[in-house]
């Protein structure tokens, strides 16, 4: 499973409009460290290997703390979240399957 991070920057400039900077990332099963699956600029495709190395650094210390945060957050109850089977026989022969 992928998790989304979204940032907003802001340049500095005179017209101060924020860059919006949306990263689909995931945590690899293999290294146990963060991936990018996927990064936008603005609505633009861009790569991480196009970034500073000071940024790429950067970028990925706040996936790493996103991941802390939103998978501690995050508790699964299995009787509860996990859907049950039950009745589905009988479901499936009122519909003649």
């Amino acid at each position: 499973m992928t998790n989304v991070y979204i940032k907003r920057t802001y340049n500095g400039g005179a017209t101060d409009v924020p860059t919006i900077v949306k990263v689909e990332y995931v945590l690899s099963s293999l290294t146990n460290q963060i991936k990018v699956v996927d990064m936008w600029v603005d609505g633009k495709y861009h790569r991480l290997n196009w970034m500073s190395k000071e940024g790429q650094a950067n970028l990925l210390d706040e996936l790493e703390k996103d991941y802390l945060y939103t998978s501690s957050s995050t508790e699964v109850d299995l009787d509860r979240d996990m859907p049950g089977f039950e009745g589905t026989l009988n479901n499936l022969a009122q519909v003649g399957i």
